[in-house]
């Protein structure tokens, strides 16, 4: 586990380095504005909690990791994001 995140209460993120990032919310209120850190390298990313990554597309919301490894997501309340290194787009 890399990366490790919380808020202290009942949201927290965590990476499996180079492979993998993963978002919970499980509190009654959005997660917004906050940037996470991943270890993945800079790209597109399909995200697996709400779409497939299929034929080198998405059929949910994508994310772009940045050449620093950042990434932005807004959470609504309960629930998630997944990205994951065979889910990249680009």
């Amino acid at each position: 586990m890399t990366e490790w995140w919380d808020n202290g209460n009942d949201a927290i993120a965590f990476g499996r380095g180079d492979k993998g990032y993963l978002v919970l919310n499980d509190e009654s209120s959005a997660l917004t504005g906050r940037s996470f850190h991943t270890q993945l390298p800079a790209g597109v990313y399909c995200d697996v909690f709400h779409g497939d990554h299929s034929a080198g597309g998405c059929t949910g919301p994508t994310y772009t990791v940045d050449s620093a490894g950042w990434f932005r997501a807004d959470i609504a309340a309960t629930d998630g994001l997944a990205l994951h290194a065979a889910a990249r787009i680009s």
